[in-house]
């Protein structure tokens, strides 16, 4: 696993021992930054189920102005500490909370540009999950969420609040790329 592109690039990134976790591949995380091109530059990001890291790190290396990593297991945040130091990123580009996905999109002070959200294959409350996120603050008209999941655990293409603008199925994981309606309150 390493930094495709940017400030970073070619650098390495450890995965850590606990075999639960499914690292973005990058293979996945080439599509995901082809698609989005220049979109992290400047943007606010959070990088929800962030495991290692991988793809917050990769919208650092791309010029993002600042990550959130939202990672409720204590060993994954080890390991995206190790990574955030062997890239030696200032402290003022990053902040790592600890937390429960649906919490952390319900706090009234999160708003963000850009989403990325790596959830365990198996992960029961996956919509509810993303009709909390694009209901409240957290994602403004112009935000994006970038969801990888797996194939067997669909979520709704449309409704009210999103809509999906990209799809493709990679191995596994299905990638969705979401939009928030303009139209809605």
């Amino acid at each position: 696993m390493r930094i495709i592109a940017g400030k970073y690039k070619g650098r390495k990134l450890v995965s850590g021992k606990d075999h639960s976790i499914r690292p973005t591949t990058d293979k996945v995380k080439e599509f995901i930054f082809n698609i989005l091109a220049e979109i992290p530059e400047g943007k606010t990001v959070a990088d929800i189920f962030s495991g290692s890291g991988s793809l917050g790190l990769e919208a650092l290396s791309r010029g993002a102005a600042s990550v959130v990593f939202v990672e409720k297991a204590r060993s994954s945040i080890i390991v995206l500490k190790r990574n955030i130091e062997a890239l030696n990123i200032p402290e003022d580009r990053y902040r790592i909370v600890q937390a429960d996905a649906i919490q952390f999109v319900n706090r009234p002070d999160n708003t963000f540009d850009l989403a990325f959200m790596d959830p365990p294959f198996v992960y029961p409350p996956l919509q509810i999950l993303i009709d909390q996120a694009f209901s409240g603050a957290f994602f403004h008209k112009d935000s994006l969420l970038v969801l990888e999941h797996e194939t067997t655990n669909p979520i709704h293409l449309e409704t009210a609040l999103y809509g999906i603008i990209k799809q493709k199925k990679i191995g596994r994981s299905l990638i969705s790329f979401i939009m928030k309606r303009e139209h809605h309150e």
